[in-house]
């Protein structure tokens, strides 16, 4: 009973010290995640030690986005059905390369393999309830995004509906708040002007359905096609890329009419691209040489960037073999 008090009153410890002192948290997950990458290649089995850190630093600050939100008054819900596929999505997008490696690590690439499509099988399923039941469009990675803690904290981040203006019931009218107003000297006397940030009209939702459909369930068909012509493969290369062009294609033709945060994924995923540079068979027939070539000159022409270029030239084998699958989104 004694030791069921003590660790109550240690947990009611933290959580004060957590709610009370948002940056200097932020400061020591930003270390805790950073030294996962000073990690890798110093001690025996340092991959996976590696991904343990990343993943339990990330999911210690998921722990205290929560603990700041409940203790600021946030009217987020976490027990419904739609904010636990969230939850476990946003889990599984900090552990699956811890995951994949332990497996690895203990049967072999086949077991790997098997865990990295029992994954993507989950991932994609659920995915696909938060887009038909929940409307969810597009799913963000992760679903649950990290919290700007400072603006949240010091009241930056409040819904302007709720302090500067509101809006009659019955007519419709929007009034603007007495203690909304301006200082007289920055009014410019002109009516008030409201911010929409949701989808425009005219849209249609079934090019948007398509698209997110494609992104879903890309990762399942490139697995499927990486099985059929095997990893280093321009066949499953292209076919990765020919579904994310698609679903590119069919977002673009409404990007106009998307809100600021589903433009903000869709740039996201945008830049994602870029990566298919470092993924097989593009990376070892020609990426490979032109990193190398460009970081050995840069290590050359400026002696001080040899202590990044290096270790980067080093390991660059290494995480490309980790990190860089298409189907990992």
């Amino acid at each position: 009973m004694d030791k069921a008090i003590s660790l109550q009153e240690l947990y009611a410890l933290y959580k004060r010290w957590v709610i009370s002192n948002p940056g200097v948290v932020t400061d020591v997950e930003t270390v805790a995640t950073w030294s996962s990458y000073f990690v890798a290649g110093k001690i025996n089995k340092s991959p996976i030690v590696s991904e343990l850190v990343y993943s339990i630093s990330k999911l210690v600050s998921l722990f205290n986005d929560r603990l700041i939100k409940e203790a600021y008054g946030s009217e987020e819900t976490y027990y419904g059905f739609r904010e636990q596929i969230k939850l476990w999505l946003t889990v599984i997008h900090y552990c699956e390369v811890f995951v994949e490696l332990l497996v690895k690590n203990r049967w072999g690439s086949r077991g790997k393999w098997t865990a990295a499509t029992l994954l993507q099988v989950f991932k994609c399923s659920s995915a696909l309830i938060l887009l038909f039941r929940y409307k969810e469009l597009p799913v963000s990675h992760p679903p649950i995004a990290a919290l700007q803690r400072k603006k949240f904290t010091e009241g930056k981040e409040t819904d302007e509906n709720s302090n500067a203006f509101f809006t009659l019931r019955r007519s419709g009218r929007v009034v603007r708040r007495v203690d909304g107003a301006p200082a007289v000297a920055f009014r410019d006397w002109e009516p008030l002007k409201i911010k929409e940030d949701r989808p425009g009209k005219g849209l249609d939702i079934n090019d948007l359905v398509y698209a997110e459909s494609f992104h879903i369930l890309k990762p399942l068909i490139h697995l499927a096609a990486m099985r059929m012509f095997g990893t280093k493969s321009w066949k499953q290369w292209f076919v990765a890329l020919g579904i994310d062009i698609a679903s590119m294609k069919l977002f673009n033709r409404h990007i106009d009419k998307l809100s600021y945060d589903q433009r903000l994924e869709i740039s996201r995923r945008k830049l994602g691209l870029v990566l298919y540079l470092l993924r097989s068979p593009m990376y070892n027939g020609y990426s490979k040489n032109i990193i190398e070539n460009f970081l050995m000159s840069m290590s050359k022409k400026l002696p001080v960037t040899s202590f990044i270029s290096s270790p980067i030239i080093q390991y660059l084998n290494h995480w490309q073999d980790i990190y860089f699958y298409m189907w990992a989104s």
